[in-house]
């Protein structure tokens, strides 16, 4: 497999290159975006290799890390695991699957891979909005930190769990690398309320003005500025709903709406006069 090419890119690639094109791929290509499974584990894979300097500096030598094993051993299907020596020794790799140096190794076995890797990332409704990308540190188990980047499609849900394949650890050389599990957690928002890929806000008014019908200044998730027409006679709880001003479905890209609850308020206190003015319009005087 052509490294460079998968992730769109030339001979000469910086590392910043490389982050980016991934990111740009990934994030086309991910399975729980509607993209090729296959397509997504060749770009994992590309990136794996690409961003670890030795296995880079392999490739450009024109060597793939991915065919560095056993003396050939595994040329003729004796052996069903791929070992990269790019460090430690043979005693390092055989101890690492809890067998010791010295034989006994069993090949008939199910292939280990690296371990996944579960984190927790935080997201405001902003967001949610907008997706997320950010730079997370791992904690790989031989002790190292590792700093990936990863993006968050918009319109992802509280307590959904995004899997990055090939993206978790890789401290064992010779075996897949582990996937890393991102699990999304929301933060309440202290104005809007989401309901799928809808928002709801409350909006108080008086009840003359429910009566009468009023306009209300409000400003959308986005920062942007409407004006809400409440018709006369508009009763309690009545929603109001603004087309396309909600939260991007995370496959469509197709946004909800924007509900406005209202809430009628009715005037404690009255004087006698204002009581007065009450009956007399109730009883049509």
């Amino acid at each position: 497999m052509d490294y460079y090419s998968t992730l769109g890119l030339n001979r000469n690639a910086t590392e910043d290159d490389i982050k980016k094109a991934y990111r740009k791929m990934a994030m086309k290509h991910h399975p729980d975006r509607g993209g090729n499974e296959t397509t997504f584990k060749q770009i994992s894979e590309a990136y794996e290799i690409l961003s670890d300097p030795q296995k880079k500096q392999m490739v450009d030598m024109g060597v793939d890390p991915k065919s560095q094993n056993m003396g050939g051993g595994a040329r003729h299907g004796q052996n069903p695991f791929e070992f990269h020596f790019n460090s430690g020794n043979f005693e390092d790799v055989f101890s690492n699957f809890g067998f010791g140096g010295g034989g006994g190794f069993g090949f008939g076995g199910r292939q280990q891979r690296n371990k996944t890797i579960n984190i927790t990332v935080d997201l405001s409704l902003e967001d949610v909005l907008r997706g997320k990308e950010l730079d997370a540190e791992l904690a790989i188990p031989n002790g190292r930190k590792k700093i990936i980047n990863i993006s968050i499609p918009a319109g992802i849900e509280g307590g959904q769990q995004i899997r990055y394949q090939g993206m978790g650890d890789a401290s064992i050389a010779g075996i897949p690398p582990g996937d890393l599990i991102v699990n999304i957690r929301v933060a309440p928002h202290p104005i809007f309320r989401r309901e799928g890929d809808s928002l709801t806000v409350e909006k108080t008014v008086s009840v003359w003005d429910a009566m009468l019908g009023c306009n209300l200044d409000l400003q959308t998730l986005d920062g942007k500025s409407l004006n809400i027409t409440v018709p006369p006679g508009t009763q309690p709880e009545t929603v109001l709903s603004c087309k396309n001003e909600g939260l991007p479905n995370m496959r469509s890209r197709h946004r909800g709406n924007l509900l406005i609850k209202i809430k009628v308020v009715v005037p404690r206190n009255l004087s006698p006069n204002q009581i007065q003015t009450i009956e007399n319009l109730k009883n049509g005087i």
